[in-house]
């Protein structure tokens, strides 16, 4: 009986020392991990930063550097203005709501080709918003085809 004892007590030792070198080898790993986030920085989150020498936070330190030289001798920019007649114009925008097969146009219900007309009517710049209230794949399909045969653009 003793010796039996004395047999536990060995697999139990063993299998503690087993144990013991699975968390070393973890422990390690982690430790290996933590040294690359801490020097290379390879994927945007880490310590990289800390290791600079001019103060930028960035991984990169010497095209950190080259860069604000590059901005510090670069001459002023001067600020140009534009006129309305240099910007282009704003574009305008049609809204239409589908509700299941309605298309919901101005506060009331209309249909494909007065929308499509009114759209063509508003000007060169002119992009419907078609927002989806519950609406079915056909009526947004003939809204959309409607749209594309009088070369309007659309968002959904």
């Amino acid at each position: 009986m003793a010796k039996d004892l004395e047999k536990q007590n060995a697999k139990l030792k063993k299998k503690n020392k087993a144990g013991g070198k699975v968390i070393v080898f973890l422990l390690l790993v982690i430790a290996i991990l933590l040294a690359v986030m801490l020097l290379f920085d390879p994927f945007g989150f880490g310590f990289g930063g800390i290791l600079n020498s001019n103060g930028t936070g960035g991984a990169n330190g010497a095209a950190d550097t080259a860069v604000t030289e590059n901005a510090a001798a670069a001459p002023a920019q001067t600020e140009t203005t534009t006129t309305a007649a240099d910007a282009e114009p704003a574009p305008v925008y049609v809204d239409v709501t589908i509700s299941g097969g309605n298309y919901i146009y101005n506060g009331g219900e209309s249909d494909v080709d007065t929308i499509a007309t009114a759209a063509e009517s508003a000007g060169e710049d002119v992009i419907v918003r078609i927002t989806d209230d519950s609406a079915t794949q056909n009526a947004v399909e003939a809204l959309t085809s409607a749209l594309e045969a009088k070369s309007i653009r659309y968002t959904i």
